[in-house]
């Protein structure tokens, strides 16, 4: 008889069930807890990406837009053509899977009608390797790539190869239907956007680019890239147990907000004058470090131009331009480690902003803030005197002017126009090192101007407490600090616009995608420098110092204009002082400025590099330009009228007597030849300008007198008309229109010497004067 659990064996046996139960409440509890409270999160955002999907709907960049409102920068749809290998697999698969299925079914069927029927429907079907060729070749053709690209993308191991990005809808549309016609899937065109530069390399280097993530890349485009680029929408749908879209009531979106626009006070109009004056520049005297230019507001700060060439092209920013960096790189392995740096280097050093990027010394242009330093602080009068023997001595160190004979005693106005480095020196030594380096300080040029740009450089300068008094001899002519052409060009507008710092701006407003001013900028004053009665005195002077020496110096007929050339040796690079920078600094009008430009040639190749020679000619025709286009028109003198170049109007085609009073009028000989009644021909052609000489007016196909082109080089502005006259042709004099003894024709005339050329052809010369070639 086996023996009853006792009661101590019933109550463990319930004490270990209990327990046991309590431990699978616990856990429970616990689970619960953990999967509803603790990992709450994480298995929603699990059952999301199972039962929720999510697709980003790109914002739209904004566009950059011009002063006048053309556009500069625009981002437009286009589409990335891709391929899911997997998907596209099985629906080939399916292919040959249907026909099979036909096939059997025309087997099994007795009905003559319906295996008619089955038989028409199998013979429009496409077996696999038949459409995979066709859609092989259609992509190839397509997007322009190879056969075997395709191939390689339709038959990867993965489920979403990109065949092609940037593609336009009308192509999109065609592979749309081959698909659709085809009932095939596998090969998609997903929408994206692209960025667009309609004016091409023009004020690229103040655009910037945007990379393949859509962020900005140098220039205006990086540093507004949070205005411009938007914010993402989402649009989020539900999906059923084969990963399908469940529409309607199922889905929810989040609009993008479409990213700001900029409106620029860059005028795309004076930017082209500015660019197409430096590009010659540049093809004459090929300077090795590149050129830039700066056109803006004195007053205001509105950048209304600026260029560095040679430059580059946003839309397609990893292209190479310069041919000597091309050049470089076309003697490298592709391959190599060598060649990855170096068109690396190339590549940042042509997306570089030459105007607010890189380093200078300013050279003869800076003596304006020093001679305005000294006159603000009355350590000197506009009447000097200053002494100049041809030497200056500090410290037992010679340092010597360009004209080694000396200046004798100068004023002030004459110390700007001999460009004299002793009496600046002397100017210097009166103002001291502290008031120097208080006035560097004042003009802005020991911070940056705060333009609206990336990346923009500080200066390199002497303090105080480090200059010695020789540096402080050199300093005073523009040739021991280094600075940005942008820092120039501001400390000079506060010299000559009243005396106030201003802060240079690039863009105008931003306006959100409804039209609304988010932010507009208005002119920034940081402080006052000078006086208005000193700032007037450098008007004065600067302006005395071009209408008095027209060679040399930014003249243009009909304008007051005020200027200052320079010439600085880059010691840093080349002790021995054979490596220079030539650069000009004008404005106008020269009593109420609204126009300052500023031009700087880094390194000029030859003979010739002084500024009246490299930089000068780029603001003498921009200025032409630009001034008549914001509305100043020349207003000449007596004396200019006696001397002014004439438009040689078209009179072509017009009767005889009204062509001849016509040029009669504007004081041109006329020459006339042949025996008919209207002209058929003229030389030289309608439009050009011409200082003096004959028009001649053909009547009848009677063969033009050819005559020889004598040489010019080395004769002064009288002279050379005297002797192209006699040659019986005209003359065209460019650049500084001077009667000086010293004003010589420099460099090339636009016909050569010994050519031989129809009679009234017009020889274009420059004419500078050699004293104003030292700077």
């Amino acid at each position: 008889m086996t023996d009853k659990p006792t009661f101590s064996m019933k109550k463990r046996l319930n004490i270990f069930i209990l327990g046991v139960f309590a431990a699978i409440v616990v856990y429970l509890i616990y689970s619960i807890f953990t999967v509803t409270v603790r990992d709450a999160k994480m298995w929603q955002e699990l059952a999301n990406s199972q039962q929720l999907q999510s697709t980003v709907v790109k914002a739209s960049r904004g566009t950059i837009f011009d002063a006048t409102s053309q556009v500069l920068a625009q981002s437009s749809t286009v589409y990335t053509v891709y391929t899911d290998p997997v998907m596209l697999g099985e629906q080939l698969k399916a292919k040959d899977e249907k026909i099979e299925k036909i096939k059997k079914d025309i087997a099994e069927e007795d009905n003559d009608e319906k295996r008619a029927e089955y038989q028409k429907t199998l013979d429009k079907c496409k077996s696999k390797d038949r459409l995979y060729e066709e859609l092989v070749a259609m992509l190839a053709d397509e997007l322009q790539v190879e056969t075997k690209f395709v191939r390689e993308r339709c038959e990867a191991n993965s489920m979403y190869e990109v065949i092609k990005k940037e593609v336009e809808k009308t192509t999109c549309d065609r592979i749309n239907k081959f698909m659709s016609d085809n009932d095939l899937d596998g090969v998609r065109c997903e929408p994206t956007t692209k960025r667009f530069y309609p004016q091409n390399e023009l004020a690229g280097a103040v655009l910037g680019y945007i990379n393949a993530d859509g962020e900005g890349v140098y220039g205006l485009e990086a540093y507004y890239d949070d205005y411009l680029s938007g914010i993402d929408g989402r649009s989020v749908t539900a999906k059923d147990r084969d990963g399908e879209a469940i529409p309607y009531k199922y889905k929810q979106s989040f609009d993008a907000q479409d990213g700001n626009s900029l409106y620029l006070n860059i005028d795309t109009t004076i930017q082209l004058y500015l660019e197409s004056a430096l590009k010659k520049s540049v093809d004459e005297f090929n300077p090795k470090e590149r050129a830039c230019g700066i056109i803006m507001n004195p007053k205001t700060g509105q950048v209304y131009a600026m260029a560095t060439v040679k430059g580059c092209d946003p839309n397609n920013p990893n292209e190479i331009y310069d041919e000597a960096y091309a050049a470089a790189l076309s003697g490298m392995d592709e391959e190599s480690e060598e060649y990855h740096k170096a068109h690396i280097g190339y590549l940042t050093k042509q997306w570089t902003n030459k105007a607010i990027s890189e380093l200078y010394y300013p050279g003869s242009v800076f003596k304006v803030i020093t001679g305005s330093s000294a006159l603000e602080e009355k350590v000197i009068t506009l009447d000097g005197p200053f002494t100049c023997t041809g030497t200056y001595t500090v410290l037992g160190q010679d340092v010597h002017c360009w004209d080694l004979g000396g200046h004798g005693s100068q004023s002030f106005a004459q110390a700007i126009i001999n460009s004299c480095n002793p009496a600046f020196m002397e100017i210097g030594a009166k103002l001291g090192i502290k008031g120097f380096c208080d006035y560097f300080k004042a003009y802005g040029l020991t911070e940056k101007t705060g333009i609206d740009l990336p990346n923009e450089a500080d200066s390199f300068y002497y303090s105080a407490d480090t200059m010695s008094e020789l540096d402080l001899a050199v300093s005073s002519f523009g040739q021991a600090n280094k600075i940005t052409p942008i820092q120039m060009i501001t400390a000079y507008s506060a010299c000559i616009n009243g005396g106030y710092l201003v802060t240079p701006q690039i863009v105008d407003k931003i306006v959100d995608a409804n039209g609304n001013i988010v932010k507009e900028f208005d002119p920034v004053i940081k402080r006052q420098v000078i006086s208005e009665e000193t700032s007037k005195d450098m008007r004065d002077t600067l302006e005395y110092n071009v209408s008095s020496t027209h060679s040399g110096n930014c003249y243009i007929q009909g304008y007051k204009i005020g200027g200052k050339s320079g010439t600085s040796q880059k010691l840093d690079v080349d002790p021995g002082g054979q490596i220079h920078v030539g650069s000009y600094c004008a404005f106008a009008p020269a009593d109420d400025p609204e126009v300052i430009i500023l031009v700087m040639v880094d390194e000029p190749q030859g003979s010739r590099y002084y500024g009246a020679q490299v930089a000068l000619p780029v603001c003498v025709e921009s200025l032409e330009q630009v001034l008549p286009y914001l509305g100043f028109f020349p207003e000449y003198t007596e004396e200019e009228l006696t001397q002014l170049q004439v438009s040689v109007p078209n009179q072509q085609y017009q009767p005889l007597s009204d062509a001849k009073s016509t040029l009669e009028a504007l004081g041109v000989t006329v020459k006339v030849v042949g025996n008919g009644d209207s002209v058929i021909k003229q030389c030289p052609a309608g439009g050009t300008m011409v200082k003096s000489g004959t028009v001649i007016l053909y009547t009848d196909e009677t063969a033009q007198e050819m005559k020889t082109v004598p040489s010019l080089l080395g004769l002064n502005k009288e002279t050379a008309i005297e002797v192209i006259e006699q040659s019986g042709l005209n003359i065209c004099v460019k650049g500084n229109d001077s009667d000086e003894e010293k004003a010589t024709a420099q460099g090339d005339q636009s016909v050569a010497a010994g050519e031989s050329v129809p009679e009234g052809t017009i020889v274009s010369v420059t004419i500078t004067a050699v004293d104003a070639l030292h700077e």
